[in-house]
Formats: structure tokens, sequence, C-alpha cells
């Protein structure tokens, strides 16, 4: 009995937990209109300054992964398939392990790294020094003055780090296995483009609005859910990077279960028709 206790209580903590990440999303959206005549110019500066620390100094190191990536990927496929005789295949594997797979958990590893880590400490220092009530005294909203333009700035440099990982794996890791292998230029990427589906777009795309939404919301909630202790913080660091790594891998690979079942029957429907 007491191990069913335990199950039952964990699965309420899960349900409550989920439900207080959903609702402090409604109220980060529902702030925008509401406290709209407050005027936009000091939330876009936080937005932008968001974009900044997430997106613009974490560019070189998802660079760096993305060229690594490619060049193995494009390496490993060309000595799988052979330059010329296995391009579709090659094509189609570089769609899976970079572009659907490897790009955007890797860029969410980096910003859990950076930035989720970041946003919870310096949220959580926020309530211990109380600087959060007085953003309250101030009659302004905490929510949308440290959360919202976190979660807005977060999800569109989510989306760009995911541009420029695929950008550099493909281009940078093509160039770079040049020196190893021969492949004509036009064979590679004809091959790797018409592999691309619909369902591939549709799943990145899911997959990069809401698990950056998800990892930005994480952040917040620990921060804003530290108490008056400064020993607080750093378990709130820990919690908010640990859950965020969580949420991603269960998105990414349901996402990922998603496309798959999508991809397989849109070819039976096709071999049907």
């Amino acid at each position: 009995m007491r191990f069913l206790d335990r199950i039952g209580s964990a699965f309420l903590g899960l349900l409550q937990y989920l439900f207080m990440l959903i609702a402090l999303f409604y109220l980060s959206i529902k702030v925008v209109w509401t406290n709209r005549d407050l005027g936009q110019r000091d939330f876009l500066r936080q937005v932008f300054l968001q974009i900044y620390f997430t997106g613009v100094q974490a560019a070189g190191p998802v660079a760096t992964l993305a060229l690594g990536v490619g060049a193995f990927a494009i390496v490993a496929g060309i000595g799988g398939f052979g330059a010329l005789s296995g391009a579709e295949n090659l094509g189609r594997m570089i769609t899976i392990v970079v572009f659907r797979e490897v790009a955007p958990l890797l860029t969410g590893g980096v910003v859990i790294v950076r930035s989720v880590t970041a946003i919870s400490a310096e949220i959580g220092v926020m309530r211990v020094q109380r600087e959060i009530e007085a953003i309250e005294a101030m009659g302004l909203s905490p929510i949308r003055q440290l959360i919202t333009p976190r979660i807005f700035g977060g999800v569109i440099s989510v989306f760009g780090l995911n541009i420029l990982f695929d950008t550099v794996a493909l281009f940078g890791g093509f160039l770079v296995a040049q020196f190893l292998v021969s492949i004509p230029a036009s064979v590679f990427f004809r091959s790797v483009f018409s592999a691309v589906t619909q369902a591939d777009i549709i799943g990145l795309t899911v997959k990069v609005l809401v698990g950056g939404a998800g990892m930005f919301l994480i952040a917040c909630y620990h921060g804003m859910a530290v108490g008056r202790s400064s020993t607080e913080v750093p378990v709130a660091v820990s919690k908010a990077s640990l859950n965020a790594l969580v949420f991603l891998v269960v998105l990414y690979g349901a996402v990922s279960a998603a496309t798959i079942m999508y991809s397989g029957m849109g070819t039976m429907m096709g071999g049907m028709f």
C-alpha cells in the first residue's frame, strides 16, 4: 500500500506541476494584452536582451557543435552508403540524424546549460532579495516584466539557433567532408533536400516552439518558487535544468514517434494509390 501511495502521490504531484506551468504560461500570454497600455518599449528591450543572451552569445558553441556533427554524419553516411550509389539513403540519413533529431536536442542542451540555469538563478536571487515585491509595489506585473519577455525571447532564440545549427551542419559539414571523401555537391544537396518531407518540417517546428517555450517556462517557474532563503536558489537551478532536460527528451521522443508514424502512413497511402 505504501508503494501505491507513493505512486499516487508522485502522479498527483506531476499533475499539479503541469497545471502550474500551464497556468503560468496562460498568465504570461494574457498579461501582454491586459497591460498593453503600459507601453512596449521596456518590454521589447527585455525581449531583445534575452535574444542576445540566449541566441547571439550561444551562436559560437552551437555552430561548433553543428560543424562537428555535420561532418561526422556526412562522412559516416558516405562511408556506409557510398558517394553516388546510395545518394537517396545518404540524404535521408542526414535529414533524420541532423535535422530531425540532433539539431533540436543539442541546441536545447546548450540552451539549458546557458540560459535555463541562469534565468532560474536570476529570478531566484530576486525573490530572496525581495526585488519582485518591489516591482509589485511600483504597480508593475512581475510576470510581464520578468517571465513573458524571457519566454518570447527564448523561443525566438531557440528558433534561430536551430536554423544556424542546420545550416552549419549541412554546408560546413559538407565542406569539411570534402577533405576526406569526394562527392559532387549537386548530388549531395539534391539528395538531402529531396529527403526532407512535410512531416520533418512540422515535427521540427513543434520541437522548436513547444520545446523552447517549455524550457524557459520551467526556468521561470522554479525561479519564482524560491522562498526567502538563499540556499533554495541552487536547488531551484538544479530542478529547473533537470526538469527542462526531461521535458525535452519526452517531447522530442513523442514528436519523433509521431513523425515516423505519419511518414509510414503517408508511404502506405502512397503505395495504395
